[in-house]
């Protein structure tokens, strides 16, 4: 709040020498508008600039005994699975349940293997960021087997409602840090172009996107002036999304800020623009909390803002869940996995990779399960 009193000072200040100084009323205004935008923008972003406050359940069931969950892997390339596998082993084994991870080599492969997974008949599953809609013969697979079912990471809505509990990462809330972020780098003169699926692919992408016009609207501080539709081709062929992000930035030259979309767009984003010498013109923007893209941000490497949560919180949460399930009480609707935004002025503290979610989540599901 200080900093955001300190902003409306100094543009008060500004607005007051350009008029006396034969400023044009027009110019004040315009700065007093920047200003306002700015001081809006920075008390907005304030809880998500440092440590969250628990806002899980306060209470637990007995812990259930012997239980099976297969976790799969959708794509254990990237980052983001591989640390939900890791963490939940880890929770498993603090539950003193079975954990059994499988993978897929690739996108195709992935109702091969949760027929796998539903053929080990296990107690539950959970995998992240497969919306019920991409894959139908897998959520019907799913439904058939009435194994619990928990999702981390889509949206949650009439699409996911087969789905037995969904972890929320509150992607409208992430696309409108997002836009906050775009906001303080352009200093409320964002112009902003966004890479996204054609609609009705990814709504949890979707919401993101609506969540950064939001903010941009609702903030006065900027807007997005282009948007490139992408396919999954497209998508996972780094070569493919690197000469098409190049593309549609020289194509529209107005634009100062570029959302890319995940970590996974961005690690192959940022280079390709760096190397057609473009990032001195355009701030890249994404969400995840990959460990490169958290130390570009910090360092300058191309990236100004990414948006983070912690996998390792979201995945404990999960067997949270599923003890709930298991004991027949409902999960919570929301189970207060924080998100993070990260800029070069609120960084990752210098040392770290990821963000663990500055909280002793661990410590707290434990003493909810009463397990040591």
């Amino acid at each position: 709040m200080t900093l955001v009193a300190l902003t409306a000072a100094a543009v008060t200040f500004t607005a007051c020498s350009d008029a006396s100084s034969g400023g044009t009323p027009k110019a004040a205004n315009s700065s007093a508008q920047s200003g306002a935008a700015l001081a809006r923008t920075e008390k907005f972003v304030a809880p998500y600039v440092k440590a969250p406050v628990w806002r899980g359940p306060a209470t637990s069931p007995p812990v259930a005994q012997a239980k099976h969950i297969v976790y799969v892997n959708q794509l254990p390339t990237q980052p983001l699975f591989r640390a939900i596998g890791t963490a939940a082993k880890e929770a498993g084994q603090t539950l003193g349940w079975n954990v059994t991870e499988l993978d897929a080599t690739t996108l195709n492969d992935l109702p091969e293997v949760f027929n796998r997974a539903i053929a080990q008949k296990p107690d539950g599953i959970v995998f992240s960021s497969l919306s019920a809609n991409e894959f139908p013969t897998i959520t019907a697979a799913l439904v058939k087997s009435k194994i619990p079912t928990v999702v981390i990471g889509v949206l949650p809505n009439k699409v996911n409602s087969s789905y037995t509990h969904i972890v929320d990462l509150h992607y409208p809330l992430q696309g409108q840090l997002i836009g906050a972020a775009a906001v303080l780098d352009r200093r409320a003169g964002a112009k902003l172009g966004v890479l996204g699926f054609a609609p009705g692919f990814d709504p949890s992408g979707e919401a993101l996107i609506a969540g950064i016009k939001s903010f941009l609207t609702t903030s006065g501080g900027g807007s997005v002036v282009a948007t490139k539709t992408i396919d999954v081709a497209t998508i996972t062929d780094p070569a493919a999304v690197g000469q098409s992000s190049v593309a549609f930035v020289q194509s529209n030259p107005a634009l100062n800020a570029f959302y890319a979309g995940y970590d996974g767009t961005s690690s192959t984003v940022v280079p390709a623009l760096r190397q057609a010498g473009l990032l001195n013109r355009v701030g890249v923007l994404a969400y995840q909390g990959d460990a490169q893209q958290l130390g570009w941000v910090r360092d300058g490497g191309g990236q100004v803002a990414d948006v983070a949560w912690s996998k390792a919180w979201a995945a404990w949460a999960a067997f949270d869940d599923f003890n709930r399930i298991f004991n027949n009480a409902a999960p919570p609707a929301d189970d207060g996995v924080p998100v993070r935004l990260f800029t070069k002025k609120y960084p990752l503290t210098a040392g770290n990779t990821t963000w663990s979610g500055d909280f002793a989540f661990r410590d707290k599901y434990k003493a909810l399960w009463n397990v040591s």
